[in-house]
């Protein structure tokens, strides 16, 4: 008896040791995000985890575990200070919960809900097969831009992907100045697809509906993201997990801030693609069909690369950058003016 006491005693605590490993490995793994189509991998051990996100956006990124949820904290580029409870399902394959990042000076950057599920994102190998061009929808009414900022620009502020520096890789569109004010600009979705993620922006106050970023993934071309910034929702529908086609409203530019007594000369649209080789930025105008290029050839274009200062010509003309500030525009035309 005493013997058969001892094996089964041995039997539960080899069931327990082990459930304990699995369950200090259950948030172990890669995930992918719904911002930017980054990957995170988390490393558990016990009650700690730590985690990076692709390209470094996220550095010393650390956690505490509590039952279904991580509470994260990391630094991002430099002194700002990001922040999420992730709620994970049972079997650690799904995860949602908000997210901020803060200044030195405790004000909020950006935040909204951080999605993921477990495994790689989709990817796409641009270098291989080169830039498909599936977008047939312009994401607002062309008629009412008057100009738009090349691709490696030095307008705005620098925005990267961790391959290049101090230029800025997305396109501000300018509306004529009658057009300058909020509910006058529509912004619409260039594709079919899902919104994967609504954000408060980072430029004034985000109240309610107003000052919105948003991400959609096409269903055609799923390792592809199109950001769009400075939105005013047209209405709560505009949410993550949304479906929607090429064409629907997502809302309006926001051009004039009232927390800043301030008008704005712009808005922007940014489009990520996750490669074998990491994220990477590349021209919302390289991803449009011949069809809807021809609008801007209307209006006085010849070709794609007016929109798009190469890589090489931007390293002959390099810029100066204090973080993301500009402190030089360089030598090279920042702007289209279309006819």
């Amino acid at each position: 008896m005493k013997y058969f006491k001892f094996v089964v005693l041995s039997l539960l605590m080899t069931s327990f040791l082990s459930g304990c490993e699995r369950n200090n490995g259950d948030f172990t793994g890669t995930y992918c995000l719904n911002m930017n189509n980054m990957e995170m991998e988390i490393v558990q051990k016990g009650d700690l985890v730590t985690f990076t996100v692709q390209n470094d956006i996220l550095q010393n990124g650390t956690g505490s575990v509590f039952g279904d949820t991580l509470v994260l904290t990391a630094t991002v580029s430099g002194s700002e200070i990001f922040t999420s409870d992730l709620v994970f399902t049972k079997d650690r394959k799904n995860f949602s919960g908000p997210f901020k990042i803060t200044n030195n000076s405790n004000e909020i950057m950006l935040e909204g809900v951080l999605l993921g599920y477990k495994g790689e994102c989709k990817k796409y190998d641009i270098t291989a097969n080169g830039i498909p061009k599936f977008v047939e929808t312009d994401f607002t009414q062309l008629s009412k831009i008057e100009k738009i900022s090349k691709f490696r620009s030095g307008f705005g502020h620098s925005f990267t992907d961790g391959k290049e520096t101090c230029r800025s890789m997305k396109h501000y569109y300018d509306p004529y100045p009658k057009f300058r004010k909020n509910n006058s600009v529509e912004i619409y979705s260039p594709v079919n697809g899902t919104i994967i993620s609504v954000a408060n922006d980072g430029h004034g106050a985000s109240i309610g509906l107003t000052n919105k970023e948003i991400q959609i993934r096409p269903d055609n071309q799923p390792a592809f993201i199109f950001v769009l910034y400075h939105c005013d929702l047209s209405s709560a529908s505009v949410a993550a997990g949304k479906k929607v086609s090429a064409g629907d409203l997502i809302g309006y530019a926001r051009l004039y801030y009232d927390d800043l007594s301030q008008y704005a000369t712009s808005f922007d649209i940014a489009v990520w693609v996750s490669t074998p080789s990491g994220i990477q930025l590349i021209s919302y105008f390289e991803t449009m069909k011949d069809a809807l290029f021809n609008d801007y050839i209307s209006r006085g274009v010849t070709s794609r690369q007016d929109f798009i200062i190469s890589r090489e010509a931007r390293d002959a003309d390099p810029l100066q950058c204090n973080g993301e500030t500009f402190l030089t525009t360089g030598n090279i035309e920042n702007y289209v003016t279309l006819h």
